[in-house]
């Protein structure tokens, strides 16, 4: 399991450096892999499970060994990876992890498993949708946009759409949600019925902008990646029925779309090359490297959760809870780290 979202707001840091505005985070090749190459794996791995029940669990089980706990490390690889992060980060990395872990079992303690599950849904929801915000702000200022103030019109869809899913999901009422208790506030359809008009007007409002913007000779990635998010979220929340099924597509969406994002922050943070202060960071992020990257988000991460499985194991005697605990104590964790970090501003 992955993703639970942190009450603070992550700033994806993307900046113009130079008079030259391209429009694009990287560079055209690289942004359709990250909008369209990352939509099209998810929505085709996501569909494949829906559509064939019996290769559910295998998708899954690639999801998180290959996406999920990954993406996980990627974070880890801006605070810990030498000594001058991990001393400026050190309460994060050491005084954080048993707070969190004394939050989460808390919860546990006084609503059972059926609170943490609830938790990790709704959470995590709002924390894909920040992560949307944040990369669709990202392209605003490699547009140059930014300088003409908040486009109101592009953050009602990025927020309204999962508000919409979240409110047909809890009408719903699923009884589970992977395989786990899940409690939803009893939302009247009427509800449903008004979120989804707000999304939908506003999408229009802001499709008639956009394509003026494009009219006038601007990069098509801001839309495109707009567009990637309504997508997704729609097929998630509304299109596909049953709630576990319709989460494994957003779910492959955001952890694909993260390692990307995050590798292409790196590369272009040490676009200099070797960095003194940042040695194994900055060598693995050159555009050469990037093989080496991951597999150094692999590895870390096959070490982190496998000692990790096994460590629950041996305590709880194979006890779901304790091991619900300690999984999701990581998940918080990361996306509370996850916040921090990318909400830092860095000095001139």
């Amino acid at each position: 399991m992955t993703a639970v979202a942190a009450t603070s707001r992550p700033t994806f840091e993307v900046r113009s450096r130079g008079p030259h505005v391209s429009g694009w985070l990287r560079n055209p090749a690289f942004d359709l892999m990250l909008v369209l190459g990352v939509l099209a794996f998810a929505l085709a791995a996501g569909g494949t499970a829906f559509l064939v029940p019996a290769l559910f669990g295998w998708i899954v089980y690639a999801d998180f060994w290959l996406l999920a706990y990954p993406h996980v490390a990627s974070t880890y690889t801006r605070i810990a990876f030498d000594r001058k992060s991990a001393r400026q980060h050190w309460f994060l990395l050491v005084g954080l992890p048993p707070l969190v872990f004394l939050a989460t079992a808390s919860a546990t303690w006084l609503g059972g498993v059926i609170a943490l599950n609830t938790i990790y849904f709704y959470w995590q929801t709002y924390h894909y949708t920040r992560q949307s915000y944040g990369i669709a702000r990202a392209y605003r200022r490699a547009s140059g946009a930014a300088s003409t103030g908040r486009d109101l019109a592009s953050d009602v869809v990025v927020f309204a759409f999962p508000m919409w899913g979240l409110m047909h999901r809890a009408h719903q009422q699923p009884a589970k949600f992977y395989a786990s208790p899940l409690w939803s506030p009893p939302i009247p359809h009427a509800f449903v019925v008004a979120t989804g008009a707000l999304a939908m007007t506003a999408l229009a409002v802001w499709i008639v902008r956009t394509l003026r913007a494009l009219d006038k000779g601007a990069a098509p990635g801001y839309a495109l990646f707009v567009l990637s998010h309504v997508i997704v979220t729609v097929v998630s929340y509304i299109a596909i029925p049953e709630i576990t099924y319709g989460w494994l597509f957003i779910n492959i969406w955001h952890n694909a779309q993260y390692l990307f994002f995050v590798w292409a922050h790196n590369a272009r943070q040490f676009r200099h090359g070797f960095d003194e202060e940042h040695p194994l960071l900055s060598r693995i992020s050159q555009p050469n490297r990037v093989g080496i990257y991951v597999l150094v988000c692999l590895g870390l991460s096959a070490a982190v959760y496998l000692t990790l499985g096994q460590a629950t194991s041996i305590l709880s005697g194979g006890a779901l809870p304790l091991v619900l605990i300690c999984h999701q104590t990581v998940n918080f964790h990361h996306y509370l780290v996850d916040a921090v970090i990318w909400r830092t501003r860095k000095a001139a």
